[in-house]
């Protein structure tokens, strides 16, 4: 099986324009995904896919296999979509630019799991350890089977715990799972693209995985160690600044 990884790269994102380029620690955010990715084993190809001539010559500049893509794209797995008759592989890995710490453990497990599934994407999931991140609407929630495949995401807390009244003691009754935004697409799934119509879960919870749950298509997971942290605001280009420089420290001491 070949495994090609793409990075969708947007510029104009809404909240945070431009952050893909702007610096951590002495590197573009891009770059930093581009390097964590670049550097895992068994991975076949790995493409930069960007709306902007200055996102692709940052991109060309460190290295990167550069596609362009339209600036229209709605979302990563869309502008994947745009330029799949220039992507290579069987399984398809959508890592988006801005995810500088997402657990690079997930991709070696999501790859394994497609080989032995007849599941239709992967994703990773991670375990709540507190209510204050569960309830953040931010933070999107998945709900899963016996056989651990997804039953549906949204951003409200799920399973409702109803014979609890206290929220803060949910964690008590229940396990409560987290969805990181990182997805791997059997080729046959990004072909068929075009022909799924939007549903109505997907534009009131406003989450593209919806579309294929809608669409009868099967997700199933695989455990990610840690939330992952990606990049959204000044704010966290900040924190992920910090992070990186107290890693160092600690490498260091």
């Amino acid at each position: 099986m070949e495994v090609t990884i793409c990075i969708p790269a947007r510029l104009k994102s809404v909240r945070f324009p431009g952050k893909v380029l702007a610096n951590l620690a002495g590197k573009s955010v891009l770059q930093h995904v581009f390097d964590r990715v670049a550097s895992l084993p068994n991975v076949g190809d790995v493409v930069v896919l960007c709306d902007s001539k200055v996102v692709r010559v940052a991109a060309e500049n460190f290295g990167a296999r550069v596609i362009d893509t339209a600036e229209a794209c709605s979302s990563g797995t869309e502008r994947i979509v745009s330029a799949l008759d220039r992507i290579s592989g069987d399984f398809i890995i959508n890592v988006q630019g801005d995810e500088v710490f997402f657990d690079a453990t997930v991709i070696r497990k999501m790859v394994a799991k497609c080989g032995g599934s007849d599941a239709h994407i992967f994703t990773p999931i991670y375990k709540f350890d507190s209510m204050e991140d569960a309830l953040d609407p931010s933070r999107v929630k998945v709900v899963l089977g016996h056989d651990g495949r997804a039953l549906y995401f949204s951003r409200s807390v799920i399973p409702f715990v109803r014979d609890e009244k206290n929220v803060d003691k949910w964690l008590q009754h229940t396990d409560l799972y987290g969805h990181v935004g990182i997805y791997g697409f059997r080729r046959t799934v990004l072909e068929n693209y075009h022909n799924l119509a939007p549903g109505k879960l997907e534009s009131v919870e406003k989450l593209e995985q919806l579309r294929f749950l809608e669409s009868g298509y099967a997700i199933d997971t695989v455990r990610a160690s840690q939330p992952s942290f990606g990049i959204d605001t000044p704010a966290d280009l900040a924190k992920a600044n910090t992070l990186i420089a107290n890693q160092l420290h600690n490498f260091n001491a």
